[in-house]
Formats: structure tokens, sequence, C-alpha cells
């Protein structure tokens, strides 16, 4: 942008909430850049479910405010009512500017709302009035096709949104920080974004305090296990779980590492974050998940499959492949299909020449 940096900015609020990835990774990066270049300002952030818990973690002195999971149907409809609750409750606290940094379709119909409500908006917004987005809703002329494409429904004051659909990751221009810095730097317009992502693991961990022991869950003592290693890999971009948790599991316990899966326990997110911080390795796919290690200065091995690595950037990452014709549900073939998975025998061998590395 940097149409905010001339301006005596006093009360801030940013948007980032369509998942918890997006607010721990764009989200926490953005709101310590807006901290750093106006510090004097009151800064508040609108984000979505766990994505509180995430921004608390960077700043516990943050006024957040969001839906909870339940309160974000997908009936358009209901969810237009929600959201223009929130509206109701973001106007009265006179924002000097509202900057939506998110590219989902009803965030970018709040800060339409906000815009022609008169407020000070920023960022990407629907490129159509939402009463003529009503109009449309009620005489049945409204598209499905306008509501799922960011492309038709979003414009945006940052001139540098138009590449969010490039390949950028197949550029000779180098983003460390992958798509976040991409997206701030580039999307954005925010040039000199010193991108932080990072969580505090003692905030974590006092956080986590507060729940009960569960003693199944619990990683092996430090001491007893050369090395600790926890798989993320219940969730997936690409629509399909890493199928063979299981025997990668068993073959890194044969092998002597203390391992903890979240494909059978489902944690609390600020457990899940515990148990990755004190891990060696986190082992992910493109997903929900992909950004634990970053958060909490853990290693992490990312299963490719069909996404560039380039896009998330991880320390490392396994060769990307093609969308498993077995186990991916959107894929077809003809014949036999034949799994392209990684093995779990070469994903072991993998973490075994991780740890070899590290020890060198």
């Amino acid at each position: 942008m940097e149409q905010t940096t001339s301006l005596n900015l006093e009360r801030i609020l940013l948007i980032r909430m369509l998942s918890v990835k997006d607010t721990a990774t764009i989200g926490v990066a953005a709101l310590r850049h807006f901290q750093h270049k106006f510090p004097e300002s009151n800064i508040d952030f609108l984000t979505f479910g766990d994505g509180v818990d995430i921004i608390h973690l960077v700043d516990p002195k943050i006024t957040t405010l969001s839906l909870s999971a339940h309160a974000w149907p997908n009936d358009l409809l209901v969810a237009i009512e929600a959201f223009l609750g929130l509206a109701e409750q973001i106007i009265p606290m006179e924002y000097t500017q509202i900057v939506n940094l998110d590219t989902a379709f009803m965030p970018c119909f709040l800060a339409r709302f906000l815009h022609d409500a008169g407020e000070n908006v920023a960022g990407n917004m629907l490129n159509i009035s939402v009463q003529t987005l009503l109009s449309q809703f009620q005489d049945q002329s409204l598209q499905p096709e306008f509501v799922q494409s960011t492309e038709r429904y979003m414009q945006s004051t940052f001139h540098g949104m138009t590449r969010l659909h490039s390949q950028w990751w197949n550029t000779q221009q180098q983003f460390d920080a992958g798509f976040t810095e991409f997206y701030l730097k580039e999307c954005c317009g925010f040039k000199d974004i010193n991108i932080d992502v990072h969580l505090p693991v003692e905030r974590i961990q006092e956080a986590v305090s507060q729940f009960p022991d569960n003693a199944d869950t619990k990683l092996q003592p430090e001491k007893t296990v050369p090395k600790q290693i926890v798989l993320c890999l219940a969730d997936a971009h690409d629509g399909y779980a890493y199928p063979y948790i299981t025997q990668l599991k068993t073959i890194l316990e044969d092998k002597g590492f203390a391992v903890w899966s979240n494909a059978n326990t489902k944690l609390p997110l600020l457990q899940t974050l515990s148990k990755v911080a004190h891990a060696d390795v986190v082992v992910t796919k493109p997903g929900e998940s992909q950004w634990y290690g970053n958060a909490v200065g853990c290693l992490t091995l990312l299963i490719s499959a069909s996404e560039s690595p380039l896009i998330s950037m991880p320390d490392y990452a396994t060769d990307q492949t093609e969308r498993c014709p077995v186990h991916c549900p959107f894929t077809q073939s003809a014949g036999q299909p034949v799994c392209c998975c990684d093995s779990p025998e070469e994903l072991a061998d993998d973490i075994e020449s991780i740890f070899a590395e590290q020890s060198r």
C-alpha cells in the first residue's frame, strides 16, 4: 500500500480471517509491520476462530474482533447477516483506517459495506455495491461463479494485487518467506516489511499449562530418545491426507524415535503447537498445518505432493509430484492407477538424513 504511511493514524483495524493459517502467517507479519510503522497508533485485529489465540500470542494487549466457527455458514444470506452484525460493531469504533488484507468473499463484502458506509477502507473489497449484490441475490441473477472466483468479485486499492494469481514462484524473483512475503511485499505493496511470523513459545506453554494433561499424546522425555518427530499430516490443500501415516509412524518408532501424530488425536491448536515446539522435526503436507514449524522454531519436512515447495519455502521438502491417482479424489486415470505418494520408507530415510546433516 503505502497509502497509509503518510497518514497520522490513531486507530487501525486489520482484517485477515479466512483461516488460522492466514492469520498466523500474513496476519501476524502484517500486524507487526503496522505496529512498527505506527507505534503510537491503536491497532485492532478482525480474525476468525482460532485466529484470536494466534493474535493474542503475538500481543495479549491487542483487541480482537472475531466470528466463531459456527457463525460463518455456507449459506450466503445467513453469512451476510453475520457480517452485517460485524459491521455494526466496527462502525461505532471510529477507526481512522480499516485495512482488509483478506481475499475471501465475505471479508471483501464486509470491506465494501464499510466503504459504502463512509469508512476509510484500504485493501480488498467487492467490485460491486452491497445494494447491487443483494438485488442480484433477490432476483436470482447472482452467478455462483462470481461468489467463488476472486478474479471476478474483488477489486483492491493495492495495485500489486493483480499478481495474486500469477505463477510468481516460477519467476527469477525469490521470496525467502514464500507466499507470505510475496503477498505482503508484491501484492499489498509493503516493500519494507520485515516478515516475522514467529510465535512466543513461552506464551504457548503458559496457555497450554491450563489444559489437563493427556498422557496418551505426550512425547517421551527428550533424554530417552535421540530425536522427537511430529506428524501433522491429517490435512492438505490437495484434498487428501498423506495415506501412510500409520506405517511412517511405525517405521520411525522402530528406529527409536518418539513420534506423535495428529491423525487420530485431535488437540486444541495451542497444544498442537506445543508438541511441535518441543519436537526436532515436523512433517506436513501443503495445508493448514504447514506453518506450525516456522511459527515455533521447529524444522519442517514438507511432503510437497503436487505443490511447489517454493510457495511455502520449508526447511526441507520432497520432490514435487502429480496428484496421486489412487488417493486423490479429484483425479481420473485410464487403466490401473499407480500410487505416486512418497513411501513411508523414503520419508523415514529423509528424516534420518536431516538429523545426520544437523549433527555435522
